[in-house]
Order: C-alpha cells, then structure tokens, then sequence
C-alpha cells in the first residue's frame, strides 16, 4: 500500500505543472520513504529511516522557501510560466532557482546528503530497488531536468550542480570500487551516476541527463533484484 502511495506521488511530481502541487507529492515520497526504510522496525532500520526524513526535510525546506519567494514576489507558480519568465534572465529568479536546484541535490542524495541513500538499504529488497533506481532519488534529477533551461541564463546555480554534481560523481566511484559489500557497490554506483547526471545537466546536456535516468533505472532495478 505505502509503494502505491509512493508511486501515485511520483506520477504528480512528474505531470503536474503547479509548483505547489509538486511539492505536496515531493513531500509524500519523503514520507512513504520513511515508512518504507524502517519496515522491518529494527533499531537500524528506524535509525537509518530518521536519517532519511530529516536529510530530505532540509531539501524540503528550500523547495518551500522557493514557492513561498515565489508568492512574494509575484512570480508565477506553474513551471511553465517560471521556465519562460525566468528564462528573460531577471534577477528575481536567480535565488528560487538556486533554491529549487538544492532541494534537487539533497532528493538524489549527492554529497554531503549521500548518507540516507547508503541507510535505505536496510528496507526490504523491492523498497531499495524502487528507491535507488526509479523513484525518490530520480525525483530530485528530474526537477533539476525541467529546470535545466535557466542553468544556461543563471550561471551561479548552474556552477553549483556542476560542482557537486562531479564531486559526487568522482568520489562515489571512487568508494565504490573501495567496496566488498555488494549492495553497498551498487548504493555507491547509484549515487555517482546521478551525479555524472547532474554534471550533464549543469553543463547543458539536459537531453542525455534525460536518456541515462531512462536507462539507469532499468539497469540498476535488476542489479538490485539479482543482489
């Protein structure tokens, strides 16, 4: 039941073009995560999943402090209008877009947020593989994806995906070879090729970022099954 919630809140944060909107179903994958990571209610399991709910509250609190500048200002809540509005390159944007950009870093667990991804791989087999293949992690990609057209008109924002996104990349393979652990490889693979996304993304390959999330997610639900 709390893997069909998950999902259902996947499907709006993916369709819907009201911020706002985004942001209740950004909050219940935080949520359905949490209940999902300590399932097994063991002292680990429970650590491991209050680990995860606060990391993601701090993304949670950025993406919230976005909407609620957004309000302020009088700027546009669907992000359609955001996109082309901001894309006019005013100077009113270039904080809820750095704003979105870490709520976005801190979602697909790049460093220092890495931490809630490695714990998540207590929760039962299906839970890991939906986690760190398809769904919560690709959640933060996929906002930073919709908002890759104002990486190339903000540079500061765009500087700072591409920074964590390569540091993450880099040091995440680097401790993934390190590994005996197989499931511990594959938590480690997982967060360096978001951040290899995220790097493609800040650089302005948005529609490369877009094909290695389609695939990542395929390739690394078997590997996850199969470990």
């Amino acid at each position: 039941a709390v893997i069909f919630a998950f999902l259902s809140a996947m499907y709006n944060v993916v369709l819907v073009d009201n911020l706002s909107w985004m942001y209740t179903a950004w909050e219940i994958t935080t949520l359905c995560s949490f209940l999902l990571i300590g399932f097994t209610k063991t002292e680990e399991a429970i650590d491991n999943a209050f680990r995860q709910i606060v990391m993601n509250m701090l993304g949670g609190i950025a993406f919230q402090a976005a909407i609620a500048y957004l309000c302020i200002e009088g700027l546009p809540l669907t992000m359609s209008a955001f996109l082309a509005q901001g894309a006019q390159g005013s100077a009113l944007f270039a904080l809820p877009v750095a704003l979105l950009a870490f709520a976005g870093m801190t979602k697909a667990a790049q460093m220092p947020f890495h931490t809630w991804l490695l714990g998540a791989m207590v929760a039962p087999t299906p839970t890991s593989a939906l986690l760190h293949s398809s769904t919560m992690v690709k959640a933060g990609v996929f906002l930073l994806i919709k908002l890759a057209p104002l990486f190339l008109v903000y540079p500061t924002a765009s500087a700072m995906v591409i920074a964590v996104g390569g540091f993450t990349f880099l040091m995440s393979s680097l401790l993934a070879i390190s590994q005996s652990n197989a499931k511990r490889v594959l938590a480690y693979s997982t967060i360096s090729q978001l951040g290899y996304m995220m790097l493609a993304v800040g650089v302005g390959s948005f529609s490369a970022s877009m094909f290695h999330l389609m695939t990542h997610a395929f390739f690394k639900a078997m590997l996850f099954l199969c470990a």
